[in-house]
């Protein structure tokens, strides 16, 4: 149930909260997905807003997408989604690739449901695979030394080949984020917050496209409804693909990559087309910050956060695990500081993520090039309810860490 009004020290910091399922909840605005299926996939997929501190003048709210969440992301939520549609479909193994969070996500639905997956990530996102549900029943993983864009085309091959499916779709990517745009109308209605910005940290961009699906929904709904929040998408010095596209800025391949989970270096021309018309629509734009000045908020940002009840998952070197969240609120106060966000308005930050289950570092059992994959996807297929059980005379493609 959703709920307002919570106070700290006298403040209201909790504005607003799903603290169950926003999928179950808004199941009837999903296209395509079954409500029933959905009972079955549906574990902790909640969400909230929270009140900073103001910036400059700038009122910041942030929505809370990990807290709430079974595996400390908002991944859940599209992964929720696409194992009920495999089960809508009777698919009981499936394929998926990711940067870490997707991964942890599928891992943990896919298993539940009973449903085999084995799920493909780069050598840079393992410290982002959480070891507890590598382990779960059913699940592989596999560490392929390869860049995404190559990843991307090797695992669609596989998945041809072998006619195993590949989780999330492109529909559930939208079909799940979409549902944040309905729990803020309800959380604006409620709290009587209004947001002239909506900032988000871009890799795919699937969030924020999503984001304004449901805001479009929303006012063909309700044609009284015309207020859109400004989209302000903010990309890491190293990956800026879509700041090179719309502002001609050129992405800095020498600089040093921050954040693994903010890691799409190529995007297709239908993505392009999209941010366009969404940052056209929304009289948005996208943003690079620099590794500099990222790295001159990180600990205000860390500190804001905490301050608003938002606790940071820290690594044993004590660097944030992931700071894809970080970059959406370091991006909008680095906005503020150049004027593009004036005194007066009110942001939404994005946290996506970084608030995980704190776990040792994973050690994958296998690891391939991108040329053995099919090979190395059978064989993990190979092993009962998703553990290894290897014999040295039959490993023709996988690495043993």
């Amino acid at each position: 149930m959703a709920r307002t009004g919570n106070r700290r020290g006298g403040q209201r910091v909790e504005i607003y909260r799903e603290e169950h399922s926003v999928i179950a909840r808004y199941a009837d605005r999903l296209i395509d997905i079954p409500r029933q299926y959905l009972c079955l996939t549906t574990l902790r997929e909640g969400a909230r807003i929270v009140a900073l501190p103001d910036y400059r003048g700038v009122r910041i709210d942030v929505l809370d997408l990990s807290t709430l969440s079974t595996t400390g992301t908002f991944k859940d939520w599209v992964a929720a989604i696409a194992v009920a549609g495999a089960i809508a479909r009777q698919q009981r193994v499936v394929l998926a690739q990711s940067s870490g969070n997707t991964g942890n996500a599928i891992a943990r639905y896919a298993s539940n449901a009973g449903i085999r997956c084995v799920i493909l990530y780069p050598p840079p996102s393992r410290r982002r695979i959480l070891p507890g549900l590598a382990r779960l029943p059913g699940v592989e993983f596999i560490e392929i030394d390869a860049p995404e864009e190559q990843i991307k085309r090797v695992l669609a091959d596989c998945s041809r080949q072998l006619e195993i499916p590949t989780i999330p779709s492109l529909h559930c990517q939208y079909e799940g984020n979409k549902l944040r745009a309905y729990l803020l109308h309800d959380a604006a209605a409620a709290s009587g917050r209004r947001w002239d910005w909506h900032v988000q940290a871009l890799s795919s961009a699937y969030g924020p496209l999503g984001f304004y699906r449901g805001v479009s929904e929303i006012q063909h709904r309700n044609p009284s409804i015309t207020a859109t929040p400004r989209f302000l998408g903010i990309q890491q010095e190293a990956v800026s693909p879509y700041v090179s596209a719309l502002t001609g800025t050129p992405t800095q391949t020498n600089a040093p990559m921050i954040e693994p989970t903010l890691f799409r270096k190529t995007l297709t021309p239908a993505l392009m087309n999209q941010m366009r018309h969404m940052c056209a629509t929304s009289n948005g734009t996208v943003r690079l910050l620099t590794n500099t000045s990222y790295l001159a908020l990180e600990q205000h940002t860390i500190h804001m956060l905490n301050t608003a009840g938002i606790a940071i998952t820290l690594d044993s070197d004590g660097q944030p695990r992931e700071r894809a969240g970080l970059y959406s609120l370091a991006g909008a106060c680095d906005a503020i500081d150049h004027g593009l966000i004036p005194p007066g308005d009110q942001a939404l930050i994005v946290y996506t993520g970084g608030s995980g289950p704190s776990a040792p570092l994973f050690y994958p059992r296998f690891r391939t090039q991108a040329s053995a994959l099919t090979s190395a996807v059978s064989h993990a297929l190979t092993t009962t309810s998703g553990q290894a059980l290897l014999t040295e005379g039959h490993r023709p493609c996988c690495t043993p860490i």
